[in-house]
């Protein structure tokens, strides 16, 4: 086959220019410490590497989202703690001042101490995580209880609405919604009791016993302003921990409630009442049995998070570790190959002089 000149310095610069190029690829990797620099250099590796980063940024956001949750659960369970103490002090004023030894004198000075237990209760169930309260179910930028006055608390009422209930008996009571007033009935007629005091509290019978607080400005609302719903946080990618406790989880729950049990302990012992400070006892610890309970749970959320926590650092060191294997350059293997691949550029460098450099004078010579 004849060969051109055109055709013979077309190859020589094509060769040239392949073995520069992969000088050149070699090079960039050297520098790089990265064998796939861009999707040509292993199309499928990248497929792998991109995934790999992708599960790695997911582990991230996972871990931040357990640190997040451990310590919104940790701020919780040092509330619960607290309320636990301040339980167990109100059991053992309950205890001593239902014996009969005690006075009206000594169960005056318990019913301020209650009191101030109460507003530490109210206070904690108050608390804020970050800036979002934490016992308001979702409503977390609402303050969840409302303060009340155990003086200004008056007997229950049966209902509010805009009229009296229907099969009312004497001594029945309800708030009418027009005028927030508390009416009585004696049996024949309803009597206007008037307007209530600020921070009067009641509790309403057909509404779960749930206490209303008097304003006012607002007039009669709900002392837990905060709902029963829960939030989650996503610990894997269909794995979710709700990390919350709502007020009625806690504070207010039927098997033990803390609130209304410290309200009737600290109006017992105002009022001398030997029977109801030995009532609110049962009370005490069924409520105190709520506050552990919950600690249990908490405490189990927590144990979840951590062992996530150290499966998702161990998914995230093999990641790490299959992504090394196809991404990173083998420093020996690539150094010898720039080696050879110069040694190839010089060869070629010399072929081609000695090729171009030939003229007719050396084929007739």
């Amino acid at each position: 086959m004849r060969v051109t000149n055109r055709y013979l310095y077309y190859q020589l610069v094509r060769d040239i220019g392949n073995v520069s190029e992969k000088m050149i690829t070699l090079n960039s990797q050297i520098s790089s410490g990265k064998r796939i620099n861009k999707p040509s250099d292993d199309p499928l590796g990248t497929a792998t590497v991109l995934s790999s980063r992708s599960e790695l940024n997911a582990f991230d956001q996972f871990s931040s989202n357990i640190d997040y949750g451990n310590g919104w659960l940790t701020s919780t369970e040092t509330v619960l703690q607290e309320v636990d103490d301040l339980l167990a002090r109100a059991t053992e004023l309950a205890t001593s001042q239902s014996s009969v030894t005690a006075t009206a004198d000594t169960r005056i000075g318990a019913a301020e101490e209650v009191s101030e237990i109460l507003d530490q209760v109210l206070s904690l169930a108050n608390s804020k995580y970050g800036n979002k309260y934490m016992f308001g179910g979702t409503m977390t930028q609402t303050t969840p209880f409302l303060d009340l006055d155990v003086s200004s608390w008056e007997d229950d009422v049966s209902t509010i609405a805009a009229t009296p209930p229907a099969g009312a008996v004497a001594g029945d009571r309800y708030i009418d919604t027009d005028d927030n007033h508390i009416w009585s009935y004696d049996g024949t007629t309803w009597s206007d009791l008037g307007e209530s005091t600020e921070g009067t509290a009641v509790m309403v019978n057909d509404q779960n016993d749930e206490i209303y607080v008097y304003s006012a400005s607002e007039g009669w609302s709900k002392q837990y302003q905060g709902n029963d719903d829960s939030f989650s946080i996503k610990i894997g990618k269909t794995d979710t921990v709700q990390v919350n406790l709502s007020g009625t989880d806690v504070f207010n729950n039927e098997d033990g409630n803390v609130v209304q049990t410290l309200m009737q302990l600290e109006q017992a012992l105002r009022n001398n009442d030997t029977e109801g400070i030995s009532g609110s006892l049962t009370g005490l610890l069924d409520s105190s049995e709520v506050i552990s309970n919950n600690l249990a749970l908490v405490g189990a959320r927590m144990n979840r998070f951590d062992y996530t926590d150290t499966a998702l650092q161990n998914a995230e060191l093999n990641t790490t570790e299959r992504m090394s294997e196809i991404e990173d350059l083998d420093y020996a293997e690539a150094i010898l190959a720039l080696q050879n691949q110069q040694v190839i550029y010089q060869a070629t460098l010399q072929s081609a002089s000695m090729i171009t450099s030939l003229s007719l004078v050396d084929y007739i010579s």
